[in-house]
């Protein structure tokens, strides 16, 4: 992959920067920077290159990018992401929000089992990563229940891949075809964590959509 433009990665809920780990090796050479909500760290970091860039989310990762990506961002590449996660009266495709909610209180009474479960259920079972900051979970959490990027989505300008699993548990194909009515998405045999269980495709649809770009 050429080096002109840098890639900025952008991690989902429940996870961390090392997430993105089988991806970057994938991509070889790449210049890249993974952002981090800071679910499991001292303190978030969630700077942007401030130079013309690549824009890649997962799951929630997708959502903030959509809202925050800025006219610096060339192509954005959306993995197991969605405009909106939870339903509302106009999205009755998004995830009820009394089940988010009782993520919310799994997380205040239990944080560790909240979390061990949430990640088996999305397909990984590692142990959760240490020290746990509960008020940065819930904040992603009431992103993933109240977040309505759809109109973002729509003005965005730059180009924009989107990919998904078809046994996607947490974000099933419905809601990714709620989301993305109007743009083609990229179907793949897998679940939640492509960037995990097909990092060689993810790295490929980077390195197509770099290949596109100038990095003027």
């Amino acid at each position: 992959m050429s080096a002109a433009l840098p890639v900025a990665f952008v991690h989902g809920w429940a996870f961390d920067p090392t997430f993105w780990a089988a991806t970057r090796t994938a991509l070889g050479t790449a210049r890249t920077r993974c952002l981090d909500f800071g679910f499991f760290s001292p303190r978030a970091h969630m700077d942007l290159p401030q130079v013309p860039y690549i824009g890649v989310g997962h799951s929630l990762g997708t959502l903030w990018l959509l809202r925050h990506h800025g006219p610096l961002c060339r192509g954005l590449i959306l993995i197991n992401g969605f405009s909106r996660f939870g339903a509302g009266p106009d999205f009755t495709a998004g995830i009820a929000r009394r089940v988010i909610e009782r993520m919310r209180q799994g997380l205040l009474r239990a944080p560790q089992g909240l979390l061990h479960s949430f990640r088996l259920r999305a397909g990984i079972d590692s142990p959760v990563p240490e020290p746990i900051a509960r008020d940065r979970l819930e904040t992603g959490l009431d992103a993933l229940m109240d977040m309505d990027c759809r109109a973002d989505l729509h003005a965005t300008t730059c180009p924009v891949h989107v990919m998904a699993g078809t046994q996607d548990a947490i974000a099933p194909p419905a809601l990714t075809k709620a989301c993305f009515t109007a743009r083609p998405i990229e179907w793949v045999e897998g679940g939640h964590l492509l960037p995990l269980t097909h990092a060689g495709a993810c790295a490929h649809a980077i390195t197509t959509m770099a290949r596109r770009i100038t990095p003027s």
